[in-house]
């Protein structure tokens, strides 16, 4: 159903744009230009390049790519829910994965993240079957996605390694499975040192193009960060899922080791789990401006509903509670993908199914265009909007909008997906331009204005 759709979002960045620079140099290993290199290791970006090579540079084979990918990671929600709630059960894993509006708006995407995940849950198999070599890959494929693969790789790291201290709580511990972190350590130890032997950085630098977003934060800034990441744990239908969790924790309350079944990995494990995910994930969120997307915590709430799931099978309910409980859960993370914020407040709009939309009623807007023989060169627009056609479409267009500028642009394209319009721009659209286009599609709405 997506095969066509172009590059969106953070994946013009890190698929489409990556993906050519090595396209465009024969698959050569090199530093990506400082305006597209945000420091993360750019192997997602080479291997859609190879992708590209081999089965022609197309949107359909860009897609595709991600397809084993989804495969998997279905494949080991479902091994995992069988040690969560036993094979009756197994299948809500994967149901709420898919239903959360986060990972469900990355499924749709030609997305790295998809390949963090994957990787996690095979880290997470590879750990809890005394698999070494699905762990050993798991914790490689992580260091080699992204720094935030690195980060959560430490915090599985952690996690094993707490398995020493609470030998009573975890089923099993093998010693060699520190080993099987080392190859991927090596390789994020041998990135980062290339990297800063290449460009002379880490991370960020003060010319980068996300610089802002590493700017640090201080007083009202980290309490403005606080609220933020609570926000994100909530949002998209999330709070269900935390309701659901009070129900629990005053079930365990009222009923004690009464209300707990003997099944299933102990919850106490999938506490720490989540709580070491979130002492490597979050202090990024906490100490720099903008580092708090939605998929920035995607190993958090997957490491949620694991223990939702888990708690949730070891609890005593009436017959066919259980089942509803989930059933609401389900439901309530569904319906987030409709959650939409009025005008002026920022979404992540990969981060969600909302945005589905918008690629119909982009192309609409570029057959007017085109039939209007409106030069590229007089729209001003946005993020994502704001480039090519070959870098989105990969159709050899290599036309560019121009970032919005009211003082020099003849027209405006804006769209509720465009965050960079702020509530003051659309106040002087009114007031000094003509809306000469507008549509609107399940709340995702494009118009076009000229200059009076």
């Amino acid at each position: 159903m997506v095969q066509h759709h172009p590059f969106f979002w953070d994946t013009v960045q890190l698929a489409s744009k990556h993906a050519h620079f090595f396209y465009d140099n024969s698959l050569q290993w090199a530093p990506l230009p400082p305006e597209i290199d945000s420091g993360h290791p750019p192997v997602f970006g080479y291997m859609l390049a190879v992708a590209w090579t081999f089965f022609g540079k197309t949107l359909p084979i860009s897609h595709w790519m991600m397809w084993p990918v989804l495969c998997g990671i279905v494949a080991l929600l479902l091994r995992l829910g069988v040690r969560l709630g036993g094979a009756a059960k197994a299948w809500w894993l994967p149901a709420l994965a898919i239903a959360d509006p986060v990972l469900a708006g990355q499924s749709v995407l030609v997305s790295p993240d998809l390949v963090l995940v994957l990787c996690l849950l095979l880290a997470l198999e590879g750990v809890l079957d005394g698999r070494f070599g699905w762990l050993l890959l798991g914790v490689l494929g992580l260091c080699m996605i992204s720094m935030r693969g690195m980060m959560t790789a430490a915090a599985l790291f952690a996690w094993c390694s707490g398995a020493y201290f609470l030998p009573a709580v975890f089923p099993k511990v093998i010693w060699r499975y520190w080993l099987a972190f080392l190859p991927g350590f090596a390789f994020g130890a041998w990135f980062l040192t290339w990297h800063l032997a290449q460009t002379g950085w880490i991370g960020y630098h003060a010319g980068s193009p996300w610089a802002q977003a590493f700017a640090t934060s201080e007083g009202w800034g980290l309490l403005r960060n606080v609220l933020v990441i609570g926000w994100r744990w909530t949002d998209v239908g999330r709070v269900f899922e935390w309701l659901l969790l009070l129900v629990l924790l005053a079930r365990w309350w009222r009923h004690g080791a009464g209300a707990q079944k003997e099944a299933g990995i102990d919850v106490r494990v999938l506490l720490s789990l989540l709580a070491c995910l979130a002492i490597f994930l979050s202090p990024s969120a906490l100490l720099y401006q903008n580092l708090s997307a939605h998929r920035y915590f995607l190993p958090l709430f997957l490491a949620l509903h694991m223990l939702v799931l888990g708690w949730v099978a070891q609890t005593r309910f009436p017959k066919g509670w259980t089942n509803l409980a989930l059933g609401a859960l389900f439901a309530g993370l569904l319906t987030g993908n409709g959650w939409i914020y009025p005008r002026g407040i920022s979404m992540d709009w990969d981060s969600t199914l909302a945005h589905l939309p918008y690629y119909r009623l982009r192309a609409d807007f570029m057959r007017y265009l085109e039939e209007n023989q409106l030069d590229f060169q007089n729209i001003g627009t946005a993020f994502p909007n704001i480039n090519s056609g070959e870098v989105l479409l990969l159709d050899g267009d290599h036309r560019i909008f121009q970032e919005k500028d009211f003082s020099r642009n003849s027209f405006v394209w804006t769209s509720n997906i465009f965050n960079d319009f702020s509530e003051e721009d659309y106040q002087l659209l009114s007031r000094d331009w003509v809306l000469i286009k507008r549509q609107e599609s399940a709340g995702v709405w494009m118009e076009l204005y000229r200059r009076k």
